[in-house]
């Protein structure tokens, strides 16, 4: 793993920022959050997901999370802002998508060779996908260890961004050969290249949107001391998870000024799956519509905007307009919660 900490001898400079994230396609941020921080948001969090509107949620949506200043504050540290904008750019703009999951793995069931995919997924017929200067990024602060037995952290395959779009359509055919042949092994307990990142409380980890990675599950036994091996409706959200054991990661996007565009208009896109009259359910949220409605920075808490200029951070969201049609679609839905 490329593994770069501010108490390490290299001192993490901008080039060796940019290195790690450009060939191993993902880099880790020692430290974030220190262990008091993390202790204040993780109560901070519990308190917020006791509440009647986010109890049976697996996720802490942009405008719940815009509320909580212990979480958005997380977005900028001089360590985040600075890391990011090494690998990404020097006008770093984050996306108007922060939220925090909860016990959330990314997949329905108990097999472990389940659950890989890329954030950008839904994106693979945009040609910037494959551009040499694509620099966009999925960010994550986790607030638990990855070595907790409860599935802290994430895995990942390093190098597979470069790969899946690799120009050349011999090597790109060798490396989608190479995925199948990976996942094949997986099934028969034998992995080659897989990398569980060693994710502390505190740690930041950000990573190419184009890089396969998947959630950790639980080890067998704590799947069996909540029963969950003996369901057969296990779902990607664990509600039966110890609450001192609760997996919360933050998460946003964050990406250089030149690829704004992009991830708004595929945003926009996604969102049309979501019918204007909608019921949103626990784990199918109207998520693209809520963010997209979500307007920088009059929607915005004032020391959010505060903190985003004097970083020198844009804001990705839609215009007046835009936002709007998006707050209009809202209010036809039938909403879990405001």
């Amino acid at each position: 793993m490329q593994s770069i900490s501010r108490d390490t001898g290299c001192g993490g400079s901008g080039e060796e920022i940019r290195r790690a994230f450009r060939v191993f396609g993902f880099v880790v941020v020692r430290g974030a959050l220190q262990a008091d921080e993390v202790a204040a948001v993780r109560e901070a969090l519990d308190r917020a997901f006791e509440s009647a509107q986010l109890r049976d949620l697996p996720v802490m949506c942009t405008s719940e999370s815009l509320q909580c200043e212990l979480v958005w504050s997380c977005l900028f540290r001089p360590r985040v802002v600075g890391w990011l904008r090494a690998a990404l750019g020097p006008e770093l703009y984050y996306q108007n998508d922060l939220h925090v999951q909860r016990n959330s793995y990314g997949q329905a069931g108990l097999q472990r060779h389940h659950g890989w995919h890329m954030d950008a997924g839904s994106e693979t017929h945009n040609g910037y996908l494959r551009a040499p200067d694509y620099r966009f990024a999925k960010c994550g602060i986790f607030l638990q260890d990855f070595d907790n037995g409860w599935g802290g952290g994430i895995r990942v395959k390093p190098k597979s961004h470069r790969k899946l779009f690799e120009p050349n359509p011999i090597k790109r055919g060798l490396f989608v050969l190479r995925r199948a042949a990976d996942r094949a092994a997986i099934r028969l307990g034998v992995d080659l290249d897989t990398l569980e990142v060693s994710t502390r409380a505190g740690d930041l980890c950000f990573f190419d949107s184009r890089l396969l990675h998947s959630s950790v599950l639980p080890e067998a036994p704590n799947i069996t001391a909540i029963g969950y091996d003996r369901r057969k409706d296990v779902s990607s959200f664990w509600a039966a998870i110890p609450r001192e054991h609760t997996k919360y990661v933050i998460y946003w996007d964050a990406c250089n000024r030149a690829m704004v565009e992009d991830f708004l208009r595929n945003s926009m896109r996604r969102s049309e799956a979501e019918v204007a009259d909608m019921h949103e359910q626990p784990c199918h949220t109207a998520a693209f519509t809520r963010y997209l409605s979500v307007r920088y920075p009059d929607d915005y808490p004032v020391d959010f905007v505060s903190a985003a200029v004097s970083r020198d951070v844009g804001i990705a969201s839609l215009d007046v307009e835009g936002a709007s049609f998006y707050k209009r679609k809202l209010r036809s839905m039938r909403l879990l919660h405001p």
